[in-house]
């Protein structure tokens, strides 16, 4: 066995820009014969102080990452605090327990994307410690988004991918880089992050009153494009937490099951004004963190399970466009008082949509 095979570095990565370096520049320790004295005081994550190695030479980069929604995970943060009396994770350490043992997993760092898989994922260098510059997409992306979005993107989770997907196109493709580096603003959820992709950024042309489609144009923007293009997306239910043997962490287990389902937009606003969206059930529900502490969600019931959903999963047609029939009565599509748990929260009434004729 060679030393570029025992260490994980191969030929090409030794004269790559970031190889040339050596690998105390990056991990520490001692350039000595002796193993144990060679490792003392070596980083493994080099990448997780952001003012570290990474912010010598990529300082901008690092500095706008600090707010983002990968590294700080404030959209998680947010979501549980809503569901208690507090508005900081500071202010209740069940919360803060949580968030540590189980949210952080998701937590990114510039070497979980551009040179190691996500450890919430398997872990490990991607292809012997060598950089990329464009994160390979199903090894990034798919770490981390592969159960949804990125699963149902690449046709691994549900019944087909995504059009786009089977053109060659990547998550790179439509996200511009700030919706991953950031942009230096701390926003709230993902939804607040600029420039989110449109359908219009490429398809501008089909917006209601401007297509030839006369269906888009009689639809307006009472439905969002997903209402018609969308496939069945990955729906997860009533999630249980539990310690793991030293109660270093807190795993969770849900059940699954793939749906597709219209309803009333749960965050209407001038960027989305549509009255009818896909939705997506996520797993929260009342007792998720009994095992923590009690009554850990006491406005549980104020916010839905039910999510807006961005299914990434877009085909021209689909089941539910073939005809006006397949939509208009069609109440098998639309969330029904019959789809609801007796665990989920009494906020997706407010979601049932009256079923178009």
């Amino acid at each position: 066995m060679t030393a570029t095979d025992m260490f994980l570095v191969s030929t090409d990565f030794t004269t790559s820009t970031h190889g040339e370096l050596g690998c105390i520049t990056c991990h520490g320790g001692d350039n000595v014969m002796d193993k144990d004295a060679a490792h003392a005081g070596m980083q493994p994550y080099p990448s997780r102080d952001l003012q570290g190695i990474c912010y010598q030479c990529h300082a901008g980069v690092t500095d706008t990452f600090a707010d983002s929604i990968h590294y700080n995970l404030h959209g998680m943060q947010n979501g549980l605090m809503a569901f208690s009396h507090d508005s900081l994770l500071s202010d209740s350490p069940h919360h803060d327990e949580i968030f540590d043992k189980n949210c952080i997993a998701c937590h990114a760092t510039c070497g979980d994307c551009h040179v190691s898989r996500p450890k919430v994922f398997t872990g490990g260098l991607i292809d012997q410690h060598n950089f990329f510059g464009t994160p390979p997409m199903d090894q990034t992306c798919f770490g981390c988004h592969g159960a949804r979005n990125a699963g149902e993107f690449m046709g691994t989770v549900g019944f087909r991918g995504d059009v786009h997907f089977e053109m060659g196109m990547t998550c790179m493709d439509c996200h511009p880089v700030n919706n991953f580096h950031g942009t230096g603003e701390v926003n709230d959820s993902m939804w607040t992050k600029a420039e989110l992709p449109s359908c219009y950024d490429c398809h501008d042309d089909q917006r209601p009153g401007q297509s030839e489609l006369q269906v888009h144009n009689i639809h307006g923007d009472s439905l969002s494009c997903q209402v018609c293009h969308a496939q069945a997306n990955n729906n997860c239910f009533e999630c249980h937490v539990e310690y793991n043997e030293d109660q270093t962490g807190l795993g969770s287990t849900s059940t699954v099951r793939l749906m597709f389902r219209i309803g009333k937009n749960p965050i209407q606003s001038e960027m989305r004004p549509y009255e009818y969206v896909t939705l997506r059930h996520i797993p929260t529900y009342v007792d998720s963190f009994e095992v923590v502490g009690p009554d850990l969600l006491p406005n549980y019931d104020d916010i839905s399970n039910w999510k807006y959903s961005p299914t990434h999963n877009i085909q021209r047609i689909t089941f539910q466009n073939e005809s006006c029939d397949a939509c208009h009565g069609n109440e098998k599509i639309f969330l029904q008082e019959e789809d609801l748990l007796e665990s989920d929260s009494k906020a997706n009434w407010n979601l049932i949509p009256v079923v178009p004729q």
